[in-house]
């Protein structure tokens, strides 16, 4: 049975639900995606430093939604509760032809991290307002911790759990530290709505 819980950590900067996923979606969501081809992300996409300095060292698929849709139970029901419950942002349904899903796989063989960045758009008519994250991670790692900064840094602890999954502003500083050993997995899904004003 899907939990729903909210945690308020420095004035709402996340929100997470423990275990979203269970094991077995989890295998089958990996099974899937090791099994069919996606497309890679392309380089141009990766972010970029102010100086263009990749801040990106990781393997990422484009995934289109509607091949993952099924595997997330209630997803668009807990984005659009959470962001009624406590912003009213306009945000946009996800879109079957135009949205995609990241999927992240960090690798200790290359020593894999993302470096601080915010998640945005070079549309003039979107932004991104929140960042959803769900660890899929099916082999043991270390390292890749997820932080956020909102005037400190700090440790998502709730990330490092397969299964578990949270929710941000995009707008707020955050990385992944670098997977010391194993391979970390994550989906990332990106809402978005008309340009802030």
């Amino acid at each position: 049975m899907f939990r729903y819980k909210t945690v308020e950590i420095m004035k709402h900067d996340y929100w997470q639900w423990p275990s979203y996923l269970n094991t077995k979606q989890i295998k089958d969501i990996n099974n899937y995606i090791d099994s069919s081809f996606f497309e890679k992300e392309p380089e141009e996409c990766a972010a970029l430093d102010a100086e263009s300095n990749r801040k990106k060292f990781l393997e990422t698929k484009l995934i289109p939604f509607f091949k993952l849709k099924n595997y997330l139970p209630n997803l668009w029901d807990i984005i659009s509760a959470t962001n009624l419950n406590n912003f009213g942002y306009d945000i946009i349904p996800f879109n079957d032809t135009c949205d995609s899903i990241h999927y992240n796989k960090y690798s200790s063989k290359t020593k894999d991290r993302y470096d601080w960045h915010v998640d945005g758009s070079k549309s003039s008519l979107l932004d991104i307002k929140f960042t959803v994250l769900i660890n899929i991670s099916n082999k043991k790692y270390t390292g890749g911790e997820f932080k956020l900064f909102n005037t400190n840094e700090y440790i998502v602890n709730e990330l490092s759990n397969p299964g578990n999954m949270i929710m941000f502003r995009s707008y707020l500083n955050h990385k992944v530290e670098k997977v010391t050993s194993g391979e970390r997995r994550t989906l990332a899904i990106f809402i978005k709505g008309p340009a802030f004003r």
